[in-house]
């Protein structure tokens, strides 16, 4: 991709907003605020969540589940049979004339589709996700889009016919949800949270340490558990012993949400004895742009963003400065076999090469009338102190063996 054809805008300076997440993605040309909480996604942080979003969908499908997409309005009527128009009231956003809800979860509305299809145990288990722009009245929008009124989210959803059939599902949630982290390059601990608005039980919420984050866990760094802070009183004492303190970012939490969803909205089955029963449901998400916004404060550096390899919005940086149709065949042969963001235009060396480390792909290539002359390209990993010089007949392979190096961290 061009550089002159992409839609980047980069900006030298912004305002000091005490996070470095809003600060950087917005000079790197990612993202740019509309108002409090609300920003508008540009083509660099769309790349890059499309990529975030095919690590979910590819654990997702190994799960068995099936996406669907849900609206956004919901009728007013389903929260109020479950009371969550008054347990979460201070977070909806409400339309009093129409009766509706922008919902920021969907318990309701799938439980109660499921209640028109759903007849036999044989039609369970049920799993089923969407990738969806969710709304929040948060009355502290701050941090960027760590805590913003609008964002995209993953939501899962399981029906069970029993609480054996559900807690094996669940643990297999979990460990899906370290896989897609891991994916990511985002280190996370399973701590044990409460319920919020959807549980009276503990959840469990997945965290990476940040010292931007919002929570303060307890947490074993050699199990990869802990405890967020909320219920530290039912930490166990000699287990607060071996656990260490930290603040951290919430990237996703899953919920058991018992038979409450599906009493309050009638779904039931009829169960191999011949009875009816209401299924056993869980709950389970991840903030999309929430991880977005972690990966930019995680990997970082006083230059701009570090982004890893698997979510870069593209691979490769390449910088010609010769202006010459040798310069264009080298650019073809690397798009040929990576994602590579062609820096076209008419700037100085000095701004391609800064706009470069604040963009943050992981390789920088430049190509230079001298360097040609030698038969040499210039190779620059973002976390790389130096430049390093191979032949150009040994690209391909130098750039491979750079790439099969960095690993998930980038």
């Amino acid at each position: 991709m061009r550089f002159s054809e992409f839609f980047i805008k980069t900006l030298r300076q912004y305002p000091e907003t005490g996070s470095a997440n809003a600060q950087l993605l917005n000079r790197a040309g990612f993202i740019s605020q509309s108002s409090s909480g609300v920003y508008t996604l540009l083509p660099l942080a769309l790349r890059t969540i499309s990529k975030i979003e095919r690590i979910i969908d590819e654990q997702m499908t190994a799960l068995g589940a099936s996406r669907i997409l849900m609206p956004a309005l919901q009728p007013l009527s389903l929260w109020q049979k479950t009371g969550r128009d008054k347990t979460l009231k201070t977070v909806l956003y409400l339309d009093e004339q129409k009766k509706d809800v922008f919902a920021p979860t969907h318990e309701e509305l799938l439980t109660e589709l499921l209640s028109k299809v759903i007849s036999s145990y044989r039609d369970l288990p049920v799993l089923l996700y969407q990738i969806q722009t969710k709304y929040r009245r948060e009355l502290r929008a701050k941090s960027g889009l760590l805590r913003s009124r609008e964002f995209i989210m993953k939501d899962l959803y399981s029906f069970h016919p029993d609480n054996k059939s559900f807690h094996s599902f669940y643990e297999k949630a979990s460990q899906s949800y370290f896989k897609i982290f891991e994916k990511l390059g985002l280190e996370v601990y399973r701590v044990k949270a409460g319920g919020g608005g959807f549980t009276e039980e503990f959840s469990d919420e997945f965290q990476v340490l940040c010292e931007a984050g919002e929570d303060e866990i307890f947490y074993n760094p050699k199990t990869k558990t802990g405890y967020n802070k909320e219920v530290e009183k039912s930490i166990p004492r000699n287990e607060k012993k071996s656990l260490r303190r930290a603040r951290a970012i919430e990237l996703g939490n899953i919920f058991p949400l018992g038979t409450k969803f599906a009493e309050d909205l009638n779904l039931t089955y009829l169960s191999l004895n011949g009875t009816r029963e209401h299924p056993v449901m869980g709950s389970y998400g991840i903030g999309i742009t929430r991880a977005l916004a972690a990966l930019a404060e995680i990997y970082h550096d006083s230059n701009g963003l570090i982004w890893p390899s698997q979510v870069a919005p593209f691979e490769i940086y390449f910088i010609d400065l010769t202006h010459s149709g040798e310069g264009e065949r080298v650019y073809k042969q690397l798009n040929k076999d990576w994602e590579v963001l062609f820096d076209d235009r008419e700037e100085s060396p000095g701004v391609k090469f800064a706009e470069a480390d604040l963009i943050g792909l992981p390789l920088r290539i430049v190509y230079s009338a001298k360097l040609s002359q030698e038969g040499k390209i210039e190779l620059k990993g973002r976390q790389s102190d130096r430049p390093r010089l191979v032949n150009i007949d040994e690209l391909d392979s130098a750039v491979a063996k750079f790439f099969k190096g960095v690993g998930a961290s980038g």
